[in-house]
Formats: C-alpha cells, sequence, structure tokens
C-alpha cells in the first residue's frame, strides 16, 4: 500500500493535480510572461521579414501591373501587419509586467500596438471580398477556411481588448493584476492557435484540393467538381501548425494536464477537419505522417510536464529561501527588511501620492507583564495571535511587519484609520480580561513619497514615543509640525555627539548636595549640559533622550566621567576644595559598555581617590538585565566605588530591588515631594522609607528640595543628604568653585580633612 501511495502522490506532483501556494502560482505566471516576451519578440520579427518579403514579392509587382494600391497591399500584406502588431503588443505589455514599475509611458505602448491591431481587424470585410466562391463539393473546405480566418480576427480582437484592459487594470493598480496577466497570456495562446490551424489548413487545402480541379455543369446547370487531379504538394506550412502548438505547450504552464489537454484536442480537432470534413475522395494526411504527428504530441505533452516540474521545482526553492529572507519567523508576518523593500515597490507601483498612506508604529501595552506571569512560550504565541489581529483588520493592500519585540509596523492608505487601531485594540483587550493587553499607537502620513521608509518608521515611532510620555489615556497619536521641530532636533543631536565632544560644546554643571544637619556642602551631582553653537544652551530633556534611544548615550556618559576627573585632577594639584561627586550612568550603557572598565581605566588616567566617585544607577535600569547589573555593582563596590541607587519610587519595584541589590545610598525621587504641604501620606510613606534604608545598612538621599519646611522635615526623619534648588541649581565649575570661595557654601568638615590630608 505504501509504494501505491508513493506511486499515486508521485503522479499528483508530476502532473501538478495538488493545489500550489501563492507564491508558486505568481512564478509559474511569470515564467509564462517571461516566455512571451521571447516568443512575442519572435513572432514580431518573423512578420516584419514577412511584409518586407510579400512587399517586394507582390505587391511592388501588382502596383506595377495597374492594380489598386490599397487592393495590393491590404491582400497580400493585412495577415502580417495584424500579426505583427499582435506581437509587439505582447512583447511590450511582457516587458511592463515583468519590471513591475508602472509608468504612464508603460502603460500606453502596449495598448497602442493592441489598437492598430483592433483598427486591422475591422478590416476584415475587405478580406473577404476577395475570395471567390465556387459553388461545387469543395465549398465545405472554403467555408471552413472562412471560418478559421474569422476565428482568428476574432481571437485577436479579444486579446487586443484584453490587452488594453490588462494594461490599465495594472496601472491603476488593481487587486487582481495577476488574474489579469493570465486573461491575456491565454487569449494570446489562442491567437497563435487559431493562427497556426488556420495558416496550415488553408495550405492544405489549396495544395491538395486546388492544385488541379476539373470543373462541369450538372443538369440543373450547377457548377460542380468532375475530376479532382491530387497534385500532392509538399504541405510544408504545417510546420506553422506545429510550431504554434508549441507555443501553447510552452506557455500554459499553470498545470500540465491542461497543457495536455488542449494539446489533444487541438491535434484531435485539426486532423478532424483535415481527413473528415474537407475529404474529397481521399485522406489529406498521409498514414504514415498521422504516426509521426502522434508521436510529436507525445513528444510535446512530455515536453510541457518537464518545463512544469522544472519551474515548480525552481519555485519551491526560491519560496524556501524568500521565507527565510522575507518572514519573521515567530509571527510569520514580514520581515523589517522585506518589509521596506516592498513598502517601497508598493509606492513606485501604485504612483502614491502626498496623504495618500500612513505608517503606523504600534507597541503592545502590558506585554511585559503578560510575558512575566504565563511565561516566554505563550507569550510568543501571544504575539503570534497579535500579528494576526492586526493583519486581519488591515487589507490585502497594507503591509504588516514586525519589527522587533512586541513592535509592529504597518503601511496602510491613510482611510479609517482611527477605526482600524480601535478595533484592533478591543480584540487584544478581549484575550485576557485580567493583564488587559492594548495597543500604543504613533502614525506618520506620507508627505513625500519619495522619503525613506526607514526616516518615515522611525518618525511613527517618535510619535508613539511622544504618546507613551503624554500618558493622555489616547491610543494613537499623529506625527505633527512640533514633533517634526523636535525629530530634527534629535537628529541633529545624533549626528553631531562626536562634534560636540570633540569640540567641547559638552560641559560638565554641578549640583550641591549638603548634609541634612548643618546644611554643610558634602558633595555635588554631576550633569552634562551642550551649549551648541547652533542651538545654544540644550536642554538635557532634548539630548539625553535622543541619545538613549539611538544607543549612543555611552559617548556622553563617558565624556562627562572624564571632565569630572579632569576638574578633580586640577583641584588635588591647586589645593583647591575636592568635592566627592556623584556621575550617572544611563541604563543603556550597561548592554553596551564595560562600566566598571571604563570607570576605572579613566580614574585611573588622572590618577583619582576612588572614594571621590559615585557610581548613580537608575531604578528603572534594574529591570533590564539582572546578572549583568548586579555583576556590575558588585565589581564596582571590589573596585572602591559606592553605588547610588536613583530615582527611588520612580517605578513598581522598588523594595524588590532593595532586597536584590547592594547599594550604598538609597536617592529618593523628587516626586516624594510632591503635594508634601498637604498630604500626610507623603509624609509617613518618606519617613518609612528613611527608616527602612537605615534598618539595612544604606544611607539616604533626597533630590528636589525647595523650601525650608521640606528640609526641616527631611532633617527630623533623619534623612542624611539634601539635594534642590533650594540649596542651588547646577552650577558650571567656575561657578561652584567661585561660590566655595566667596563662603556661599559652608564646607563639611570632611571635605576639608580630605583636603589637607592631600
Amino acid at each position: 500500500m505504501k509504494i501505491l501511495s508513493n506511486i499515486w502522490n508521485g503522479f499528483l506532483n508530476v502532473f501538478g493535480i495538488r493545489k500550489n501556494s501563492k507564491y508558486v502560482k505568481n512564478y509559474l505566471n511569470e515564467a509564462n510572461m517571461k516566455s512571451g516576451i521571447f516568443m512575442s519578440f519572435v513572432i514580431f520579427v518573423l512578420e516584419i521579414w514577412l511584409v518586407i518579403r510579400q512587399m517586394n514579392k507582390y505587391v511592388i509587382p501588382k502596383i506595377s501591373g495597374g492594380m489598386n494600391g490599397f487592393e495590393a497591399l491590404f491582400k497580400y500584406t493585412s495577415l502580417y501587419f495584424v500579426m505583427m502588431f499582435f506581437g509587439a503588443a505582447m512583447f511590450m505589455y511582457s516587458l511592463q509586467y515583468i519590471s513591475k514599475k508602472k509608468s504612464m509611458s508603460k502603460m500606453i505602448v502596449p495598448i497602442v500596438f493592441a489598437g492598430l491591431s483592433i483598427a486591422l481587424c475591422c478590416l476584415l470585410p475587405f478580406e473577404f471580398s476577395y475570395k471567390s466562391i465556387v459553388l461545387n463539393p469543395a465549398i465545405d473546405a472554403v467555408t471552413i477556411q472562412g471560418i478559421l480566418k474569422l476565428f482568428f480576427y476574432a481571437a485577436v480582437f479579444l486579446f487586443d481588448v484584453g490587452i488594453i484592459f490588462s494594461s490599465i487594470y495594472r496601472y491603476r493598480g488593481g487587486k487582481r493584476a495577476s488574474l489579469s496577466s493570465v486573461m491575456v497570456i491565454s487569449l494570446f495562446a489562442l491567437v497563435c492557435l487559431a493562427f497556426g490551424v488556420m495558416v496550415s489548413y488553408g495550405d492544405f487545402i489549396s495544395s491538395k484540393v486546388y492544385s488541379d480541379i476539373n470543373l462541369g455543369v450538372d443538369s440543373k446547370g450547377n457548377d460542380v467538381i468532375k475530376d479532382v487531379i491530387a497534385n500532392d504538394k509538399s504541405n510544408k506550412q504545417i510546420i506553422c501548425f506545429l510550431m504554434f502548438t508549441i507555443y501553447i505547450g510552452c506557455l500554459l504552464i499553470w498545470n500540465p494536464l491542461i497543457s495536455i489537454g488542449i494539446l489533444g484536442i487541438l491535434f484531435l480537432g485539426f486532423f478532424f477537419l483535415l481527413n473528415h470534413v474537407a475529404d474529397l475522395g481521399g485522406r489529406i494526411v498521409p498514414e504514415g505522417d498521422q504516426v509521426n504527428y502522434i508521436t510529436f504530441f507525445i513528444s510535446l505533452a512530455m515536453v510541457a510536464v518537464s518545463i512544469y516540474n522544472q519551474r515548480l521545482s525552481e519555485a519551491k526553492k526560491d519560496e524556501e529561501l524568500e521565507e527565510l529572507a522575507t518572514k519573521d519567523k515567530l509571527t510569520g508576518l514580514m520581515s523589517f527588511e522585506y518589509f521596506i523593500l516592498q513598502v517601497r515597490d508598493r509606492i513606485e507601483t501604485y504612483n502614491i501620492q502626498k496623504s495618500d498612506s500612513v505608517y503606523l508604529f504600534i507597541n503592545v501595552t502590558n506585554f511585559k507583564v503578560y510575558n512575566d506571569q504565563k511565561g516566554f512560550e505563550q507569550g510568543n504565541e501571544f504575539l503570534k495571535t497579535i500579528g494576526q489581529i492586526i493583519a486581519g483588520v488591515f487589507n490585502e493592500l497594507s503591509l504588516v511587519c514586525r519589527q522587533s519585540d512586541d513592535h509592529f509596523v504597518v503601511f496602510a492608505y491613510n482611510k479609517n484609520i482611527v477605526e482600524k487601531i480601535n478595533e484592533i485594540n478591543e480584540k487584544i483587550r478581549a484575550l485576557d480580561q485580567d493583564i488587559k493587553p492594548g495597543i500604543m499607537v504613533g502614525a506618520y502620513e506620507v508627505y513625500n513619497p519619495n522619503d525613506d521608509p526607514r526616516y518615515c518608521v522611525e518618525k511613527a515611532r517618535y510619535a508613539y514615543s511622544a504618546l507613551k510620555h503624554e500618558n493622555n489615556g489616547s491610543i494613537i497619536l499623529y506625527y505633527d509640525e512640533q514633533m517634526h521641530d523636535d525629530y530634527l532636533m534629535v537628529q541633529y543631536v545624533v549626528s553631531h555627539i562626536d562634534e560636540a565632544i570633540e569640540k567641547g560644546y559638552l560641559k560638565t554643571y554641578y549640583q550641591p548636595v549638603v548634609w541634612s544637619k548643618g546644611r554643610a556642602l558634602c558633595g555635588a551631582e554631576a550633569l552634562a549640559r551642550w551649549i551648541d553653537p547652533k542651538f545654544g544652551f540644550l536642554s538635557p530633556g532634548k539630548f539625553i533622550p535622543a541619545l538613549e534611544n539611538a544607543r549612543v548615550v555611552y559617548k556622553l556618559d563617558k565624556e562627562v566621567l572624564r571632565l569630572v576627573c579632569q576638574d578633580i585632577r586640577y583641584n588635588l594639584d591647586n589645593g583647591l576644595p575636592v568635592l566627592p561627586v556623584s556621575i550617572n550612568f544611563s541604563r543603556a550603557d550597561f548592554g553596551i559598555i564595560d562600566i566598571v572598565d571604563v570607570v576605572k581605566s579613566t580614574v585611573e588616567q588622572y590618577n583619582i581617590p576612588h572614594e571621590l566617585l559615585h557610581i548613580e544607577i537608575t531604578e528603572s535600569a534594574l529591570t533590564d538585565d539582572e546578572d549583568i547589573l548586579k555583576l556590575t555593582i558588585n565589581r564596582l563596590h571590589e573596585n572602591g566605588f559606592a553605588t547610588w541607587l536613583d530615582d527611588f519610587g520612580s517605578g513598581y519595584s522598588s523594595f524588590n530591588v532593595l532586597k536584590d541589590y547592594e547599594f550604598d545610598v538609597l536617592k529618593l525621587d523628587m516626586k516624594f515631594l510632591t503635594g508634601f504641604s498637604d498630604n500626610k501620606k507623603a509624609r509617613s510613606l518618606i519617613k518609612s522609607v528613611i527608616n527602612m534604608a537605615d534598618q539595612i545598612g544604606m544611607k539616604t538621599l533626597c533630590e528636589g528640595v525647595e523650601t525650608m519646611e521640606q528640609a526641616a522635615f527631611l532633617e527630623e526623619a533623619s534623612c542624611g543628604r539634601l539635594q534642590g534648588y533650594l540649596y542651588g541649581k547646577p552650577l558650571s565649575y567656575q561657578e561652584i568653585m567661585d561660590r566655595i570661595a566667596n563662603g556661599d557654601f559652608a564646607l563639611s568638615d570632611d571635605i576639608l580633612i580630605e583636603k589637607k590630608k592631600r
């Protein structure tokens, strides 16, 4: 049974009975169009040669002999001109199809040739006016010959109409453009079939029957054939029939059984015409030749099967390679790189204009929570489902891909976008009633179709980032002019960070830190400032997030570290007060550089005591790679650097952080002081946090102190250090040194002792 099953499956595969994928169908269709290019070119060139031949052999001599010029030209060349324009129309259409780049000129050229062919078809009545009608037993053959010619002209007319329709349809971006091309190639094959049968049949009839006919008159006075002398010529134009059957066999390769069926009907029908309808006393096709033609049919059928299977094998290999290169392995959607290519092709193909389309950057909200609770395997299945939902809401003319993680990108027509986004959001929220996932979307309308798609996706992503920071309850935000200005600033920052470092545009400012008891100056926090020659003083809120998103913020942090070490070294060398300085490292740095090696090498370069530098790590950074962070913190401690936990209270896992990580100082986020005067809970919470930190061996610092009331409360609550505008805004190095020299700050005894030791 297994052997029979294998044989049956092999039969199904070889003869194309199994259903092919859409990719394979398109591949086979394109292969047919490529064959159409070659075959139509052959027809075009051959017909040009025949027109020239007919002109020299018949037209010019007939005109010289007194025949009307139009009559001579039409009688001896009309058929060749029809075929010439027919071949030219198919050739240009096939080139247009293969190129896939739509333009007005590429649409018009095949339409022009098809129009010329239609014009000649409209002259069909003139063609029949030159045929003499002989009322005798041969009338059947003559009639069949006329019917075949009529069928040929009808096929040409249908083909020309098909070319015109399909060219316009493809140019206008029709949904079934590939199906229209199937229609064209089928009509092309039909014309070839009609031409081959018509020419070969006419040749057989004229050479076999009408080579020598003796006419007589019957008792009623009607003309009759009294004797037929079968002067059997070579019937060379049977080659025309055979050539065009080859065209049929090589063009219609969608399914071998269809090809074989068409060829079989064609051969049987043609021989039926020759041997029965036109039988005038003996078979026209010799018996030996019939065997040869049957052998030719079998050979041609096998060629069709061979071509199909060769193309099928190539198509499947290409499909596999394309899937690897073009599909996202997890969701089955487009990969981002292939998405970019498809967008460019879509814009060129459909001549997309300003505001016709929109880019959407879609982020799944609460996906991390879902992943943590359900596990990575279910998380992956969840992403697959979300991808299917997004692709299902946007129709087949849209492009959808997964860019990375839980981020999806869509290129779609700019119609009913908000409604579709709301529909997607509702479907995703319905997937889990407890976690309540959803989406947030940044949108960018296509203002300039020639813009790089990557550039447009980044703008949509920028709009999403703005929406995320606004947190106003909306789930979609369009990129606008203000965002455009901000985006240009982001691009400027990222592209000029190296220049800013090289030319000294980056400066280090210091915000004073004081002891809560006595308010003596005990240190400072180093803050980056960018003083640009073009834009002036840039806010950290403009350049730090931009550098973080571009993953080059480490350049800024390394430069701040270098400048701090340089200033400390200067004070040490010149007997000036030396302040311990805390330095922030972005969460983005941990996955890009080895922070411990950077700090250690810079400190050693300037010969700075390690206890003068404190490394601040934000709480949000601790949600990334825990292993790397724990290792980094331990290594910093081993090398004598204190670590501070910055922005405590800004996230949702603060108490786990205190349990899992070893920090020297807990730095309370300024949000704790919001509503301080009126909110009794805030006071109790701050006291509890300070007390808890003390119990686990951590010192405390509160930033954002702006009033004496806040300072007094924090001192009472035993918060060790204070920082905020009450004690000074961030100052340049020279400004803070001047204020120390002027006595504006009372220096901590620790600082003075450290200075004397050096």
